[in-house]
């Protein structure tokens, strides 16, 4: 299997990436060279070639480009390698001006391609620009064509224009519509479309037709750990450092130590390219603005590389001088740092570490961020984040509970969320501990692969054939459609199951609630149950399954002093975080993933009228999306609804709740079905389990034979449903918490 992955703007290479040097010299550039090398350790890849453009002469900063963008093979590992392909005269030219290239390209890739020892088996296109030669020269060697958008134009449009472009300026100056109309026919051919959140799945191609067949896929990047190590490992002895580390370790102290008057101070830190849309202005104001900000840290802003501002293109040139005059306007001298030059691939690292190692927080105050890869490698080292509730870092918050998302542009927020971590030691240490386990779990680049090519194996005529004769041992057994969790399925045990075995080995019962309206909403009656939780000696384990995402069921026991529970059915039952250290369960998520088709659903449900996406931070998620009804849903109208997107080829849950919200779920999904399915997965048979809840999404939870709990507050629609299907649900008279401890007195248990 040879494998090309299409990266035509910006400056890449394989070391020392000058990432902000330019407009085009983004994540992007981190993204496709690690998955390449990634993809080419898996014994099933035979070649991996990343192609991008051959490059001479001077930048758009008008400094000369190192000669290693002209060398035209740069072997990256045994089986990856960067490949050149000249065009434009090898003259750099910025991504907006690349259009009438194109063609020329092409045509030098294919005679390329023509000449290698290995047919080619698909190609990955990432931006507009890439996406449109790969998806020419998939139709000419008749292979499939995968894209990945990273950003669209007509999102760029919305936001051009709300910053007073005329669509004829940015027609003019970015030729927005040739743009647009090339994305839309990326994704009219694409077998496959590859996006890194469920929120730039469902926000940014929302203004775009993709065919029903299309394969539209979240894959969360990984990242090199091997670089984003600990702060603490420098603390431990014993512990091999590499000399290049250490090196720019020092290196950045010695830069900082040239703007700071108090070096010792804690560090508030920034790293971003100098682009209007990444909102480094509001972090500089609100530091500026708040004297305990300046009393107790610092403020590092690494915005870009540059030599000389006034060669730099207009944006980044006004961003960078609105920076300095807002650090003269707050007098910031000796207080903020803004180094001129930094590496990514030593330096990046070294400075998330250095800011950590002083208890430090990192700031992501960017408008919006389709992804947040900054925020996933801070939390890997350790570093706690504030970012924007606007995309990405919702999912990365809800996967590692390493940081905060908030409004950026509401700076009374912006100031109280750095006060926050920087003030409250315990949620530092919580956030940072979970930061640098849960990154390690969600943020692998070996999951992203073997997700990747289960991608493949849909879309690839030959792949399963090949996958059976080299890897049949490592692939996952999962179940059919036809299966039910309610024996034991065929799932490898993971590392993560057996120690929950071992957890559960002196416990002889479960109870699982509802959150909101079971189990909180009277302090008192929550007490007296977890006392009697306490009193049981270990005998009983909590569990919840919520409606809450993870992180926000974080967020509500530490505001109601509840231990954080080891077992967690969030999210309606579309995720389920297992132990101590809250590990999402990837079991289940490939158990919902097989039949379900969130876009699509979008699609088909945006044509009601009557059902609004809910906009709050988490509520949408990758196996549930969430809307609010203008008017009552009956059962009736429930059914109907589930009917007519089953009709339409998606199969799915859908549950209604408190008279306006709607969700929808994979069909395979809701509370008791992840109950039945966690179950079936444990050793133990023997557990008393008991489950309680208050309102419709609870049903799910309540109709399965365990003994069940309706507490006295609960939807009068619910109680209803329980009479009407004689279901075997006590229905107490007390309302929340002493509702469970009533029916645990009913069931004889306490």
């Amino acid at each position: 299997m040879y494998v090309q992955i299409l990266s035509l703007h910006g400056l890449v290479r394989g070391d020392s990436i000058e990432m902000g040097r330019d407009a085009d010299t983004g994540g992007q550039v981190r993204y496709v060279l690690d998955l390449a090398v990634a993809l080419a350790e898996d014994p099933r890849i035979t070649q991996v070639d990343l192609i991008t453009r051959r490059l001479r002469g001077l930048a758009t900063d008008g400094q000369p480009l190192d000669e290693s963008y002209s060398r035209e093979i740069e072997p990256l590992s045994p089986r990856c390698r960067i490949v050149r392909i000249s065009c434009t005269d090898d003259q750099y030219v910025r991504k907006e001006d690349l259009w009438p290239y194109l063609d020329e390209f092409t045509k030098s890739l294919e005679a390329f391609t023509r000449q290698q020892p290995w047919p080619l088996a698909w190609i990955h296109g990432h931006y507009a620009d890439a996406g449109v030669v790969a998806r020419n020269l998939a139709r000419q060697l008749q292979v499939p064509f995968l894209f990945t958008g990273h950003s669209l134009g007509k999102p760029k449009l919305d936001y051009l224009a709300s910053e007073g472009w005329s669509h004829e300026k940015a027609n003019r100056l970015l030729h927005i519509d040739h743009r647009i109309s090339e994305e839309q026919s990326c994704l009219n051919a694409a077998d496959a479309v590859i996006t890194s959140t469920l929120h730039e799945k469902l926000s940014q191609y929302q203004g775009y037709q993709i065919p029903e067949e299309t394969i539209v896929e979240v894959i969360a990047p990984g990242l090199d750990l091997k670089r984003f190590f600990p702060y603490y490992n420098y603390e431990l002895p014993g512990e091999e450092i590499g000399e290049g580390f250490k090196q720019a370790r020092s290196r950045m102290q010695r830069q900082l130590a040239r703007f700071l008057a108090d070096p010792q101070k804690k560090l508030i830190l920034a790293l971003c390219r100098p682009d209007r849309r990444k909102n480094i202005q509001s972090l500089i104001q609100a530091y500026g603005e708040s004297p305990e900000l300046r009393a107790i840290a610092n403020l590092a802003v690494f915005a870009g590389i540059r030599e000389d501002i006034n060669t730099m293109s207009g944006n980044e040139r006004e961003v960078l001088t609105d920076i300095l005059l807002l650090m003269d306007r707050y007098d910031l001298y000796g207080k903020m740092a803004i180094p001129k030059r930094h590496d990514s691939e030593l330096d990046v690292p070294e400075l998330y570490r250095l800011a950590a190692s002083g208890r430090g927080v990192f700031v992501n105050s960017a408008f919006i961020e389709l992804f947040g890869l900054t925020t996933i490698e801070a939390s890997a080292t350790g570093l706690p984040f504030i970012a924007t509730e606007n995309g990405g870092p919702q999912d990365i918050v809800a996967l590692c509970n390493s940081g905060i998302v908030l409004d950026v542009t509401d700076q009374q927020a912006l100031t109280a969320g750095i006060l926050r971590l920087l003030t409250d030691g315990d949620l530092w240490n919580e956030y940072s501990n979970n930061g640098i386990q849960n990154v390690r779990s969600h943020y692998a680049w070996k999951a992203h692969i073997e997700h990747y090519l289960r991608v493949i194996s849909r879309i690839h005529p030959g792949w399963n054939s090949i996958s059976d004769s080299l890897s049949s041992s490592a692939t996952l057994n999962l179940p059919s459609q036809s299966d039910h969790p309610s024996g034991r399925t065929a799932i490898n045990r993971s590392s993560l199951m057996e120690k929950l075995d071992q957890r559960l080995e002196n416990v002889s019962g479960l109870l699982i609630t509802d959150i909101d309206g079971t189990l909180l909403g009277d302090r008192e009656s929550l007490q007296e149950l977890l006392d009697w939780m306490e009193a049981q000696q270990g005998q009983w384990m909590l569990g919840v399954a919520t409606g809450r995402a993870p992180a926000l069921v974080y967020e509500v026991c530490r505001e109601w002093n509840v231990p954080y529970p080891e077992i967690m059915i969030a999210s309606v039952g579309s995720e389920i975080v297992l132990g101590d250290q809250h590990e999402h369960w990837p079991e289940w998520s490939d158990w919902l993933g097989e039949s379900w088709h969130p876009s699509k659903i979008a699609e088909l449900i945006s044509r009601t009228g009557w059902l609004v996406p809910q906009t709050e931070p988490h509520s949408q998620r990758p196996f549930k999306l969430s809307y609010l009804t203008t008017r009552t849903l009956s059962a009736e109208q429930e059914l109907f609804l589930k009917e007519h997107l089953f009709a339409a080829g998606c199969p799915c849950q859908v549950i209604a709740s408190h008279g306006q919200y709607v969700d929808i779920l994979p069909e395979r999904s809701g509370k008791g079905a992840a109950l039945d399915f966690l179950m079936s997965q444990i050793s133990r048979s023997d557990l008393q389990i008991v489950v309680a809840g208050d309102s419709c999404n609870d049903w799910d939870l309540l109709k399965r034979p365990y003994s069940a709990i309706a507490v006295g507050n609960s939807e009068p629609l619910l109680k209803e449903r329980i009479r009407q299907e004689q279901a075997d649900v006590y229905l107490a008279q007390r309302h929340f918490a002493a509702g469970i401890l009533e029916g645990l007195s009913y069931l004889g248990l306490r």
